[in-house]
């Protein structure tokens, strides 16, 4: 009975609210002009460190890799004081405001976010050009529920024009078929941006059925709900087999923002069509 009350819209948003409160009361200490996030436009002084708990669970179950090196994760400068968008959302937002540059905004874009981001989709909803929804499997509070990425039936093929995929497929035990139905719904002229938890110098991806306790995949993939742990080279692959053809961006189109991109590009019948992305990398501070 509680944890259905938990998954309930009345107690997600109460919850939320509670979260923005204690956030605005603990803002002024992070006010500054060294940064600005890319989400609220907040002027900070600093951003904030990752959790405390996500530091218990590393050293209770001894990962393997050093968190220091992992892309889509500054540690240092986790999340925004002001409206809690995560490194991995600053950097999506980044990217967006670059790529919807080159849009026609006379015309209307369908952009679905699975697994949304609670700061981000308010970004993103302000833009008159681009009809937003959400989508997840478990949660209530999307738009589209019980969505399954591997099975996405509830979408005709080539009928999005975008889609954010954001630290999922780590979650997803076939999540070559989830890539596959990706690139389905796609439309042919349309972007897709994934973000996938990457280590610099691990081509080959982990994935063993025999780790399947929360203490073994903590120890091996660096989260108790992970499946995997994705190799650069390999993630690269499997989204080229599942019919993207893949960019890789860097420092010089992110400026500030040091890890290497994967950018998958919609490609039909051999044929490369425009160039749209889908990224995955980590942001720092984010500064302007």
């Amino acid at each position: 009975m509680l944890a259905r009350i938990k998954q309930s819209v009345p107690y997600i948003a109460f919850r939320e609210w509670n979260k923005a409160l204690r956030r605005r009361m603990k803002l002024p200490a992070y006010l500054g002009n060294d940064h600005q996030c890319p989400i609220c436009g907040q002027n900070l002084r600093a951003f904030k460190p990752m959790w405390k708990s996500y530091w218990r669970g590393i050293e209770q179950y001894g990962y393997i890799h050093p968190v220091s090196a992992m892309e889509t994760f500054n540690v240092a400068a986790f999340s925004c004081p002001a409206c809690d968008a995560f490194d991995r959302e600053r950097l999506t937002a980044l990217y967006l405001d670059r790529a919807f540059r080159s849009l026609d905004q006379r015309r209307r874009y369908r952009l679905i976010e699975f697994a949304p981001a609670h700061a981000l989709h308010k970004k993103l909803k302000r833009y008159p050009f681009i009809d937003y929804r959400s989508a997840d499997l478990a949660r209530n509070d999307v738009h589209d529920r019980r969505v399954d990425l591997t099975d996405m039936h509830g979408y005709a093929n080539e009928s999005v024009d975008i889609f954010l995929c954001s630290h999922v497929l780590e979650h997803i035990p076939d999540d070559r078929k989830a890539m596959r139905e990706l690139r389905r719904i796609l439309k042919p002229s349309g972007f897709g941006i994934v973000l996938v938890p990457l280590i610099p110098g691990i081509d080959e991806t982990h994935e063993d059925p025999k780790i399947d306790t929360i203490a073994l995949r903590w120890k091996y993939y660096g989260m108790g709900d992970h499946v995997r742990q994705y190799g650069k080279r390999d993630f690269i692959g499997r989204l080229t087999a599942a019919g993207f053809a893949v960019e890789q961006l860097g420092i010089d189109y992110f400026c500030r923002i040091t890890s290497p991109i994967a950018a998958a590009r919609h490609r039909r019948g051999g044929r490369q069509a425009r160039r749209r992305r889908a990224t995955t990398a980590q942001p720092t501070a984010d500064r302007r």
